[in-house]
């Protein structure tokens, strides 16, 4: 009996150990990987942004909408792989590029939806709350969106639906697709990765090309957002994402203490100095100089200093009359030249010569 009781707990205790040396190896070997994709992941995504670089300054020169077209092709194919690198870092323990400013919820929908292949078969439906996300949180909640739609596009043939609504403690974003659906031991499976992704093996998730929602799920447990999968009633599968309340923000603009920028006051009015602008100056729209209203305004001055009556068709929506001269302030008239008086004689010139000839001193 006693030897039976040694014999027991010898294997026990060799069951123990032989468990012990596995998830060691288990450990090392998701480290190991871990270790890979950290220093392989930078270097993509460095020639990724200078491949975004490049195509973005061939769009801004390129005028014929067929090319154009196609570059846009490439863009959208670049920007998959960009999501691809990054899901790799995500496994690697790393973090999407934080964004300097909140992003409205609505605008990290659409970001998400640019993401994926089948981007035409997902309908978004705008939230009316304008809510945002912080700048270290909104590339995460983009790509794990963007994980999701694209699951929900693969496996639908049908377009896919995202809505939000306010709950309890947060904001949901669901995620409808009328595809085939899935078991419910396979939706039981995938609850319990979302719920807890360290227990998942990248290993074989990257072997099944099946690391969508282990990215999305890693994303998730960092920021504490709440994914859930159940059956849809119209058929297919039904994605819930509750971004709790700390991870939302009023928007920028609506933030406390935020100022808006303002247009600068008008000046005040006076009498200008020197002569007046030229016809084109005077017409001309200067933009970002402030304007005069015409309601109130005060009489001005032509380019003597001296008083002008407004025309009489001024008005708010109209161009104002030319500048009109008041009679009081008319200048006068100068006097008209006289002429000589008397009546001309014609023989004038030639009596005064022979008077200056007789008076001429002899040689």
């Amino acid at each position: 009996m006693v030897a039976a009781l040694q014999h027991a707990q010898v294997e026990a205790w060799q069951a123990v150990l032989a468990a012990a040396a596995h998830q060691h190896r288990l450990l090392n070997d998701q480290a190991e990987l871990a270790e890979i994709f950290r220093s392989i992941a930078p270097r993509l995504q460095a020639l990724i942004n200078r491949t975004v670089a490049v195509i973005s300054a061939v769009e801004r020169s390129v005028e014929d909408p067929d090319l154009m077209h196609e570059i846009f092709g490439v863009d959208h194919l670049v920007t998959q792989i960009r999501r691809a690198v990054e899901s790799l870092a995500v496994l690697g323990g790393s973090t999407p590029t934080r964004d300097a400013e909140p992003v409205l919820v609505a605008t990290a929908l659409r970001r998400a939806v640019q993401e994926i292949p089948d981007y035409q078969r997902v309908r978004v439906a705008i939230p009316k709350q304008r809510l945002a996300l912080p700048g270290y949180v909104s590339p995460n909640v983009v790509h794990l969106l963007a994980e999701l739609m694209e699951n929900a596009t693969k496996f639908s043939s049908t377009k896919v639906e995202v809505h939000t609504t306010h709950v309890p403690g947060g904001l949901a974003i669901e995620l409808l697709d009328r595809g085939a659906g899935m078991s419910d031991r396979k939706r039981a499976q995938l609850n319990q990765l979302l719920k807890a992704p360290e227990t998942a093996d990248p290993r074989g998730r990257l072997r099944d090309g099946q690391i969508g929602l282990l990215v999305a799920a890693l994303l998730a447990q960092r920021h504490k957002i709440d994914i859930h999968l159940r059956p849809n009633v119209m058929g297919g599968t039904h994605a819930i994402v509750v971004l709790p309340d700390e991870l939302l923000v009023a928007p920028k603009d609506e933030q406390p203490g935020a100022s808006r920028i303002a247009e600068p006051p008008p000046r005040p009015v006076s009498q200008p100095i020197g002569p007046a602008p030229s016809a084109p100056l005077a017409g001309r729209a200067r933009s970002g100089l402030p304007r005069r209203l015409p309601q109130g305004r005060p009489q001005g001055h032509d380019h003597h200093g001296l008083p002008v009556e407004p025309g009489p068709d001024s008005s708010a929506g109209a161009r104002p009359a030319l500048p009109r001269r008041s009679e009081a302030h008319r200048a006068p008239e100068p006097p008209a030249q006289q002429g000589p008086s008397g009546h001309p004689t014609s023989d004038l010139m030639a009596r005064f010569n022979s008077r200056t000839g007789s008076d001429r001193p002899a040689n």
